[in-house]
């Protein structure tokens, strides 16, 4: 087979081939979970499948190449003025499916509409910097902020704020065919391609991840992507040889958010009771898997806080006095005569989730409490597992999605922290406010930090492009 390179950009993939496809031009990729659906961001969030195909058909100001960093995508250009509160780009030449022309009108239209009051689009509360996506002359959009910051790029590549109207985006692909869980897509006819030479057709077969794998190994697809910890006993069954499994680099959430309202979970004693009896250092273990990062800490590092992540106050504690401690804390719960619910965790489906949920349940017993298992979607949930890569490098993203909104456990102190945060006039400011929301998330106890996400692929040795990278893209 010769050599051909493969470019993911963004989870949402926008595939591209080297110069030297195969032979029928055609990338065949198997998706690990089911057919995906033109959903529209701004009204409802979108499945890791659908946000392949948005970020495929539909892309955005910028996008993320294969190293994380920003490329060109429909802005060929852009400058920040010095004092960081605007960004002007300049739309290249596009057109739209009815071949009239894109315009700077057309994007901020788009884009006003991810923050408008009703939208629903999940990157809209990490945009609370932006003033207005202002539509200029012709081909010019300009991005004006109420403060500074550093990472509003890397936001505006996400799938989530892909460009459109009408619901329909300007490629670098369109859908030619659909037919039961596979997609075809074809590129889009245009001049100064500002990604890379795509290939003739891509090929998305969306499938269950043993399906996927037996397409993979049957050489009947190029790569395996969508892979999680749910699947992982599957793919670690199959045998592959050394190199085709290869994991993403992206950090993010992997833990387990309290979200029940019973009086069992109401305080913050019970909650970090549940959280030190876990003997994170066996998951790997209970999962076959070398390597993964297992974590007490809500933020995987500094990012952009003023201090390191923040510790519980019992992690320099050994797991026996952990378990000790926690054992006492129910006991004490239990003295007036009270017994504990048995908790609902919602967790995903797959092989993987079962052997960490019965991990964790197993641990939990140890100190008295009893768990069950329930499906992700489950509204009755006490905990629900959280399995998400962050779109960009700042400790903003953790936090808004543990926050008192997103609908955990908290207090009436609450989210403080994390508005003064985004409202910060400097980016010192905002860095220390960070470091106070961490300190009292973690203080909360509303989420129960596991590890890193994990994500696999099957990547066939010719697609020479595929590259591990910060953003996990």
């Amino acid at each position: 087979m010769p050599a051909r390179c493969l470019i993911l950009l963004a989870i949402p993939a926008l595939l591209a081939s080297c110069s030297d496809p195969r032979d029928d031009g055609v990338i065949d990729v198997s998706v690990i979970g089911p057919r995906p659906a033109m959903t529209d961001p701004d009204r409802a969030p979108l499945s890791p499948a659908d946000a392949l195909l948005a970020g495929s058909t539909a892309m955005g100001l910028v996008a993320l190449d294969g190293n994380g960093q920003i490329a060109p995508a429909l802005a060929e250009s852009w400058i920040v003025t010095g004092d960081g509160l605007s960004t002007i780009f300049r739309i290249r030449q596009a057109k739209w499916p009815d071949g009239s022309d894109v315009t700077g009108e057309d994007v901020a239209r788009s884009l006003n509409r991810a923050v408008a009051p009703d939208s629903r689009n999940p990157v809209k509360p990490l945009l609370t910097a932006v003033d207005a996506f202002i539509g200029m002359t012709g081909r010019v959009v300009e991005v004006r902020m109420k403060v500074p910051r550093p990472n509003l790029l890397q936001l505006l590549a996400q799938p989530e704020l892909g460009i459109r109207r009408e619901g329909r985006g300007t490629g670098p692909f369109r859908i030619v065919r659909v037919r039961g869980s596979t997609v075809r897509l074809a590129p889009v006819e245009r001049e100064g391609d500002p990604i890379n030479t795509l290939p003739d057709s891509v090929v998305l077969h969306h499938e269950r991840a043993a399906i996927a794998i037996a397409r993979f190994t049957a050489e009947r697809a190029d790569l395996t992507t969508g892979g999680t910890l749910a699947d992982w006993p599957v793919v670690r069954m199959a045998r592959m040889r050394p190199g085709i499994i290869r994991f993403g680099a992206g950090q993010g959430l992997f833990g387990l958010a309290i979200t029940g309202k019973s009086t069992f979970l109401s305080t913050s004693t019970v909650r970090h009771a549940l959280s030190m009896a876990i003997d994170r250092n066996a998951l790997p273990t209970t999962l076959d898997i070398q390597g993964w990062t297992v974590a007490n800490t809500v933020l995987p590092a500094q990012l952009d806080s003023a201090r390191a992540p923040e510790a519980p106050e019992w992690a320099r504690n050994t797991l026996a006095q952990r378990r000790a401690a926690a054992t006492e804390r129910i006991a004490d719960w239990r003295s007036g005569g009270r017994t504990p619910p048995v908790l609902r965790v919602a967790m995903p489906a797959g092989p993987g989730m079962r052997l960490i949920f019965a991990r964790i349940a197993a641990d939990w017993r140890r100190i008295g409490v009893r768990a069950v298992a329930v499906p992700l979607r489950d509204a009755s949930a006490d905990l629900r597992l959280i399995d998400a890569i962050a779109p960009n490098i700042s400790a903003n993203w953790y936090l808004t999605r543990l926050s008192c909104a997103s609908g955990l456990v908290c207090d009436a102190k609450g989210d403080n922290a994390l508005v003064n945060a985004r409202n910060a006039p400097t980016l010192e400011a905002r860095s220390a406010f960070i470091a106070e929301a961490d300190a009292d998330l973690t203080a909360r106890a509303s989420y129960i930090p596991l590890g890193v996400p994990v994500r696999w692929s099957l990547v066939d040795p010719s697609l020479t492009g595929w590259k591990e990278n910060a953003l996990g893209v």
